[in-house]
């Protein structure tokens, strides 16, 4: 894990200091619109992205134009498909 990225700093908070129960070191933290901002300073290996069914895309779409691989907990879908 290399950095936390969402809309709600007392979230990401909360997360670090789980990080700490089990000894491992805090991670820098950064708001949504920060998301380009914490790829370029982290150089993940990948992006696990887990927001809202409405945002999912975006950060989907986003991280693989910046080249990374991308972990999604849902299937990446903007338009319904027609049969």
């Amino acid at each position: 894990m290399v950095a936390f990225c969402d809309s709600n700093q007392t979230r990401m908070d909360y997360a670090n200091a789980m990080f700490g129960e089990f000894e491992h070191q805090s991670v820098p933290t950064y708001k949504a619109d920060e998301f380009d901002k914490m790829i370029a300073e982290t150089r993940p290996d990948f992006v696990i992205v887990t927001s809202i069914d409405r945002t999912h895309h975006h950060y989907i779409v986003r991280a693989m134009e910046l080249c990374c691989d991308v972990i999604s907990e849902k299937p990446m879908a903007i338009d319904e498909e027609k049969c």
